[in-house]
């Protein structure tokens, strides 16, 4: 039991080491960029709001599959966009230099017709 405890305690000291690691080396490269940040944390959330919904199917059950499909689908299809947003901020030299603004302008059109479909898939 001694053994195990020391193996759970150095894996915790790993991934903490990692985090932190990967924490510092992050606000290093964009400390100048706070629409990555704010990209990046938007990110974050629809992939939480789309583990949440899976969890809850899991948990409650599939009762109104429509809405879980259509839910899903929803945080799925805004995390794809956002990272699509994401990287024409930040590489826009590989998107023919096409201007934040479009990026966004873009991401915002896209999102409007993903969430049209999903209210008329959710019935």
């Amino acid at each position: 039991k001694h053994a195990m405890s020391q193996v759970t305690r150095m894996f915790k000291e790993k991934v903490q080491d990692i985090g932190t690691t990967f924490l510092a080396k992050y606000k290093e490269v964009h400390k100048d960029k706070k629409e990555v940040i704010l990209i990046d944390m938007f990110l974050l959330f629809s992939f939480l709001t789309g583990v949440v919904q899976f969890i809850y199917l899991i948990i409650a059950g599939q009762f109104p599959y429509n809405s879980f499909c259509a839910g899903f689908f929803s945080a799925l299809g805004v995390f794809v966009s956002t990272a699509c947003l994401r990287m024409q901020v930040v590489a826009p030299e590989d998107f023919d230099n096409i201007p934040k603004e479009r990026a966004f302008a873009d991401f915002v059109v896209f999102n409007v017709l993903l969430h049209f479909v999903v209210i008329m898939f959710m019935g």
